[in-house]
């Protein structure tokens, strides 16, 4: 989340993605998964005006320097995402802007964030899979990217995962440059 390629990428492409699938709430409570310095709260805060915003991130590092960046209302704290230090039914929305996929108990992220939604509160993910690493430019970039490779879920045992927690999942691929992903949005 250091690399202002990604951040522009991030805000360039992948709300405009959640935003294709959903009319997303505004002005609702929202928490964000490995929020990093705070790009995604930026978006987040412009496009959706929410009434409380989280970011959490494993990394002190990142926090810090989200805080720092002096954002309006925005809440920012070093937390694991497979024990949010939340009550049940916190959010209305939680996102996740390519964060699960470093999590090697990613199952109990899963689990976190449905206890930490609302009834009929929205997860809307972008994220990268086993499959990312197998083709196009994934490939190379799998010998000098650090993620949990072995531990890391195939999309569709991503997506069983989730239909067995929400009531609804609507998912899509991606391609861009010949880096392969996935973005979608469960509904409790």
């Amino acid at each position: 989340m250091n690399n202002p390629i990604r951040a522009t990428i991030q805000s360039q492409h992948e709300m405009r993605n959640f935003e294709k699938l959903i009319d997303i709430p505004k002005e609702k409570s929202i928490l964000e998964i490995g929020c990093g310095k705070g790009v995604g709260a930026k978006i987040i805060k412009k496009r959706l005006i929410p009434s409380d915003y989280q970011g959490i991130d494993l990394d002190e590092k990142m926090i810090k320097r989200a805080k720092k960046q002096k954002i309006q209302g925005a809440k920012f704290q070093t937390a694991d995402a497979t024990k949010l230090p939340f009550d049940d039914k916190a959010f209305d929305l939680v996102f996740d802007f390519g964060a699960i996929h470093h999590i090697p108990s990613w199952e109990k992220t899963i689990d976190e964030v449905f206890r930490a939604l609302k009834s009929g509160g929205i997860f809307l993910f972008e994220e990268l899979s086993q499959e990312t690493w197998k083709h196009g430019i994934g490939k190379p970039l799998k010998r000098v990217l650090d993620h949990p490779y072995e531990e890391m879920f195939d999309r569709p045992s991503f997506i069983d995962y989730l239909n067995k927690n929400f009531s609804s999942v609507r998912t899509e691929k991606k391609s861009a440059c010949g880096f392969y992903y996935f973005y979608g949005i469960a509904m409790k």
